[in-house]
């Protein structure tokens, strides 16, 4: 389902980037004059662009295209030193551009501040679902410090601690002013807490090999994180090379590493657990049949204990 934000404070200047993401014939006859014609060097992309990687095939095919029929729709940039523009929304429009080695692109160039800037780029993206979520991870986060100096580390705290549902659930306990401020921006995104909670923020500690693969290779984000339960840095790596090979589905990733977690599982088990537990039955069994044991006070005594010693053992598992 389509993410839209809620926040009215960038609804109309969120159109204009929308607008020029489409076609030259899709965008309005008032923004078409409004548009100007910028030399393609003097625009640079912005270090807080929430998109880390593009697809290499992605802009060759749209390089070529604007080759042949010129360039189409317009990026969204705003002034920075001098001459010179940083792009808010179009980042890959800008890069097939350069591709196509055009001179000029056609820009609307608008007023932002950093935080509205890094706001319209999420919204762009996400109203796309054009963001992996490790990258609407850290996009959502970076919105967190820009609006409210919240560290993204200290965020990711924050959301670990006051976050659980059994303290989310407590009408005794308020919410900090920061948890409310992070709750704010997840709702103006339609996140849900829990869900940031327990899947999003999980992203953010996948080791480095399937974060590329995520970022770089269209590994879902669900075959990301089963993948990581294999803790065995060779065979996750082994599996991970398959699954983008093979383009495994979910399911069958799911039962590729149940496989290797069952090996595992089977070869940290002693080699002598059939004999103890053939033992275990055994002893049992002399027991029910012996009577002269429980008629001495002693041995009865002595036979609780190890009973006694013997649950304990069984609740620890």
């Amino acid at each position: 389902m389509t993410r839209k934000a809620t926040n009215n404070s960038f609804n109309l200047k969120g159109k204009k980037i929308l607008q020029g993401l489409v076609s030259e014939a899709d965008i309005p006859q008032d923004q078409q004059s409004a548009a100007e014609w910028i030399d393609i060097d003097k625009i640079h992309p912005s270090n807080n662009q929430p998109r880390q990687y593009f697809s290499q095939e992605s802009l060759e095919n749209l390089a070529k295209a604007f080759k042949t029929q010129g360039f189409r729709g317009a990026i969204n940039v705003r002034k920075v030193k001098g001459s010179t523009y940083e792009i808010v929304a179009g980042e890959r429009r800008w890069r097939a551009a350069k591709q196509a080695h055009l001179k000029s692109v056609r820009c609307i160039v608008d007023k932002y501040t950093n935080e509205q800037a890094l706001e319209f780029a999420l919204v762009e993206n996400l109203n796309r679902e054009d963001l992996s979520r490790l990258e609407e991870t850290e996009g959502i986060l970076q919105l967190v410090y820009a609006k409210y100096k919240i560290q993204p580390h200290q965020a990711v705290e924050i959301i670990r601690s006051e976050g659980h549902p059994d303290r989310q659930s407590r009408s005794d306990v308020a919410p900090s002013d920061h948890m409310q401020k992070i709750m704010g921006v997840l709702a103006s995104f339609d996140i849900q807490l829990q869900t940031f909670r327990t899947k999003h923020i999980r992203t953010l500690s996948l080791p480095s090999e399937i974060k590329e693969a995520h970022l770089k290779k269209g590994l879902p984000y669900s075959s990301a994180l089963e993948i990581n339960k294999v803790k065995d840095d060779s065979k996750r790596h082994d599996l991970l090379q398959k699954t983008i090979k093979e383009k495994l589905s979910f399911r069958e990733v799911k039962q590729q590493v149940q496989g290797i977690l069952n090996e595992v599982k089977n070869k940290k088990r002693p080699v002598n657990q059939q004999k103890v537990i053939n033992h275990l039955e055994t002893t049992l069994k002399r027991a029910k049949q012996s009577t002269k044991i429980l008629q001495k006070a002693p041995k009865r005594k002595q036979l609780e204990k190890l009973l006694r010693e013997i649950d304990r053992l069984l609740e620890e598992e």
